[in-house]
């Protein structure tokens, strides 16, 4: 476990003057190595349970299977409890030699990612148009095909926003890794707390929430931009 000192938010100055402030971010100990930290885990946890979950979710919907695997990813997604789950991990993790983290924190947060990138992805190609998937196969296109060019494509922006459903939640949920011996941005709040500091624990508030959603809006950004116009409009169509 890593333990950085942290100077507390100063009485005589505003919070958002001291979120502002040059000597603020810089340093070991500043908001931008803490900032680094954070997006640094939640990018990982979500590219790897978009890698894991797409193709799963895609081979399944494509080939009519895996109603059984929707149900329990709803059913888990609403019953973990990431924090207990992390809790638990903790000292599995140190029994294993593999310290406080990252390990039970991402395990937790993979977790949370997983369900939403999978109900999408799945939802999505499911819904595509019988029609439009007939007529590929009948212009000769193989099931690989069909999948990657007409279902993907037609899919992409469903796809998109379940990922960004499980970036968000995991950005907000990071937090709690502080809390489990670990740094980020989470620990603004766990040092609030700790100090009785309302400055640090409202800063730390503050910068949770607007990654967050800076996160939010950078992904609706990529699925603006991400299909062709044709597909878009398609799309569109299809869902009228």
């Amino acid at each position: 476990m890593t333990v950085l000192a942290q100077a507390p938010v100063p009485r005589d100055i505003g919070i958002l003057e001291w979120l502002v402030a040059a000597d603020s971010w810089a340093g070991a100990n500043g908001i931008l190595v803490s900032l680094a930290d954070t997006v640094t885990l939640c990018a990982i946890v979500v590219l790897v349970a978009t890698i894991t979950m797409v193709p799963l979710a895609s081979w399944l919907a494509h080939t009519r299977r895996g109603e059984v695997s929707v149900s329990w990813m709803v059913t888990l997604s609403r019953a973990i409890p990431t924090f207990a789950v992390a809790g638990l991990l903790v000292p599995i993790s140190l029994r294993s030699g593999w310290g406080f983290e990252p390990w039970p924190i991402f395990i937790a947060l993979l977790l949370l990612a997983l369900p939403p990138i999978f109900l999408n992805t799945y939802t999505a190609i499911q819904q595509v148009e019988p029609g439009v998937v007939d007529a590929a196969r009948a212009m000769g296109y193989s099931e690989t095909n069909v999948l990657f060019r007409v279902e993907l494509a037609l899919a992409t922006s469903v796809i998109l926003a379940g990922i960004r459903v499980a970036a968000v939640t995991v950005v907000a949920t990071e937090p709690i890794r502080a809390f489990l011996g670990g740094d980020g941005l989470g620990r603004y709040v766990r040092d609030g707390l700790g100090q009785n500091n309302d400055g640090l624990l409202v800063a730390g508030a503050i910068l949770v929430a607007g990654l967050a959603g800076l996160t939010a809006l950078s992904f609706r950004s990529i699925e603006r931009f991400a299909l062709p116009d044709g597909v878009r409009r398609l799309a569109t169509a299809m869902n009228r």
